[in-house]
């Protein structure tokens, strides 16, 4: 609330010395009585008002609607408009004709006060010019450097969410449990998996705070954390899982953007009591990365937890992070989830 306020008195003053410019800027006769009554003073006092309430309507309006959607057109047209009523009303309501020189451009005036100087409408055109370009650049400026901050805010969230649905209790006590239970009978697999459960938790909770990692990574992390469902799950769910890679040299991706596939097969197409089959293939070839996850879908126990939230997330990142660079597919039927996706390498 306090950021609210503080941001709200900028604004105010902000707007009080803009709209005051034509005052504390005057260099006219030192009568200050007729200052107001004075013609020029109207008119820069309404285009100030008018460059105001412009700046605003460009900022909420027309960037948003036009520059963010890339409508270069429309959106310069809409410039263009704009700038015209500002140079023009200012006048016409002042009572001059912008198109027409000298006294012959004005209405009678008061005899008290000094007569205007002629001018065209080029001349008022110059005069508003720079201010209106002022304007555009800097509504321009703070517009995309609020929708930056929006998104690298928006994808911290993301982010964050993410790694916190990863390593969730449920999952992680089946593990220890899984664990335990292979450690009483003394099987082999046992240092494998504290192994595995050991490089998963350091990857999350130490490399994946930064926007781009190492891709051999990325793969390790997702490799420890399908070994671990293998060993949790055991004989009960047939794990197909293959890896094709090429020698592509340094290659970067964004940390955790996969996991969220993969996870959500394993959530929602495992049930030991049924037929329960997983398949996963990671490939990357030439700067680019498929990856395809498929799952039967099964009956699940009431105390389930809800779906969608991880997938949701990622969908959210990937277009965050790759605009342009990324196709995902996703398509289910009443026994099948399939997931599709393939992305550019950074």
């Amino acid at each position: 609330m306090k950021v609210l306020n503080r941001y709200a008195m900028v604004h105010i003053i902000g707007c009080v010395l803009f709209l005051s410019q034509p005052v504390w800027l005057y260099t006219g006769p030192p009568d200050r009585a007729a200052l107001f009554f004075s013609k020029p003073m109207q008119r820069d006092l309404i285009g100030n008002a008018l460059m105001l309430g412009f700046f605003y309507l460009h900022y909420f309006i027309i960037i948003p609607r036009l520059y963010f959607k890339q409508k270069r057109l429309p959106y310069l047209l809409s410039i263009l408009a704009g700038f015209i009523v500002i140079c023009l009303l200012p006048s016409l309501l002042t009572g001059r004709n912008p198109f027409l020189q000298g006294a012959a451009a004005y209405p009678p005036m008061d005899a008290r006060l000094p007569p205007p100087p002629p001018g065209p409408f080029l001349a008022e055109v110059k005069h508003q010019l720079f201010l209106f370009i002022a304007v555009v650049f800097f509504s321009l400026l703070l517009r995309i450097r609020s929708r930056r901050y929006n998104e690298q805010s928006t994808r911290q969230t993301a982010e964050l969410a993410t790694i916190r649905a990863q390593i969730n209790p449920h999952f992680l006590f089946n593990t220890l449990n899984s664990i335990y239970a292979l450690a009483v009978r003394k099987d082999d697999a046992t240092a494998d998996s504290i192994v595995h459960l050991s490089g998963l938790m350091r990857y999350v909770f130490r490399e994946s705070g930064d926007q781009n990692i190492p891709l051999h990574k990325e793969l390790e992390y997702l490799g420890n954390y399908i070994e671990l469902q293998r060993s949790r799950l055991g004989n009960t769910v047939v794990i197909c899982y293959t890896l094709e890679q090429e020698e592509i040299g340094p290659a970067g991706i964004a940390p955790l953007i996969l996991i969220s596939f993969i996870e959500n097969a394993f959530k929602y197409g495992v049930n030991p009591e049924a037929a329960s089959r997983v398949s996963i293939h990671i490939k990357v070839s030439k700067k680019t990365l498929y990856l395809s996850v498929h799952n039967y879908k099964v009956v699940l126990p009431q105390h389930s937890f809800s779906s969608g939230i991880g997938v949701h997330n990622a969908k959210e990142r990937l277009e965050l992070l790759y605009p342009g660079k990324h196709k995902l597919e996703i398509t289910e039927d009443a026994h099948h989830y399939q997931v599709t996706l393939i992305m550019e390498l950074l």
